[in-house]
């Protein structure tokens, strides 16, 4: 299903969405693990930073100096779309469950109808399409929200609610399921400091090719592979190449650092790179293992941007604290069990 631009409108945010500004201007202190989400200005888990207690919700109040409310001025209703308004702006979330949230945090419900989870991928993705709008510098106040336009599929002047859902639909054939039950612990393993060059065999930058330079394709094609990028999206695949009479060929089965971004990739299959790519190998590496390790590399990248690369050394004596075994060794088999019982990821040998 291609797009005709030609038939999409220009809505007004204020005509299509009931916007509601988040209630909490301080996140609340909680020490039980709740069911209640809670959104902040993040781009990544849904929009969630943490999960409340009713009890705890029910007794906290918007800030230190605010008056305590009633509990249904705090907890949203589901199918809203949320929209970050701050800090990292313009990111949207589709919540199919009732929530709270932080005044950073900006809540959508339609007008005339409800959001359906495809409804409203699609709208977020049209709203995440001009982040660039947004920055620190100039937050998305309620203000400029409501003067704000996205552009939508529409018939008779209104937006198309059906060929949106048809769309993502097509996009999402199959609903991902999970048997798994999470039964592993990490706080019942001992951990230890290791330098993670030590825990390589190899370690080296991949031979950059330039992307304008090569005939390459958007979709995966018969006979293509991927051309690995520093971009964050689609696991740092950037597009397709043909693998026909090309230099540089790296096996799979190897994780990936983008040096001057600092994003982090586990690649199955063979691919070639862009510039700055830096590959790490040994034995231990597979899908399971190389996902936990980057989930670990991946809380030092505030440590680095454009002014300071995550450069090969910087990489190579990069302390990593791990679960070890008997012998203070990295437990790479509870490591690889432990992601293995995670939900949803009895799905990986899809996506990987």
């Amino acid at each position: 299903m291609n797009f005709d631009f030609s038939t999409w409108d220009e809505f007004s945010f204020k005509e299509l969405f009931k916007i509601q500004r988040g209630f909490y201007s301080k996140k609340p202190d909680h020490i039980d693990n709740g069911y209640i989400r809670f959104l902040g200005a993040t781009e990544k888990n849904n929009g969630i930073t943490e999960y409340y207690t009713l009890e705890e919700i029910n007794n906290t109040a918007k800030s230190d100096n605010s008056q305590n409310v009633e509990l249904t001025k705090k907890i949203f209703n589901p199918n809203a779309l949320c929209v970050t308004n701050n800090g990292s702006v313009g990111y949207a979330f589709f919540q199919e469950k009732e929530f709270t949230c932080s005044s950073d945090v900006t809540v959508l419900y339609l007008k005339n109808g409800e959001f359906n989870k495809y409804t409203a991928l699609f709208v977020a993705t049209v709203i995440q399409h001009d982040r660039y709008r947004w920055s620190y510098g100039r937050k998305w106040t309620l203000g400029r929200m409501k003067k704000s336009k996205l552009k939508l599929p529409a018939t008779n002047g209104n937006p198309d609610w059906d060929y949106m859902e048809n769309y993502i639909k097509l996009l999402y054939p199959e609903e991902l399921t999970t048997t798994n039950k999470p039964c592993l612990d990490l706080n019942e393993k001992e951990w230890d400091d290791f330098v993670f060059g030590d825990l390589l065999d190899d370690i080296y930058k991949a031979k950059p090719h330039v992307k304008s330079e090569m005939e390459f394709s958007n979709i995966k094609e018969k006979y293509y592979m991927p051309f690995i990028s520093r971009t964050e999206e689609n696991n740092g695949c950037d597009c397709y190449v043909p693998n026909e009479d090309l230099d540089g060929i790296e096996d799979g089965n190897a994780i990936i650092i983008g040096d001057t971004t600092a994003t982090i990739f586990y690649q199955k299959d063979e691919f070639i790179a862009g510039d700055h790519i830096i590959v790490c190998r040994a034995n231990w590496i597979n899908v399971y293992t190389a996902l936990f390790i980057k989930t670990i590399l991946e809380k030092e990248r505030y440590r680095y941007n454009y002014g300071r690369a995550f450069k090969l050394d910087l990489v190579n004596g990069t302390v990593v604290r791990l679960p070890i075994d008997n012998n203070n060794n990295p437990d790479w088999k509870f490591i690889e069990e432990y992601i293995k019982q995670l939900p949803y990821a009895d799905n990986l040998v899809k996506v990987y």
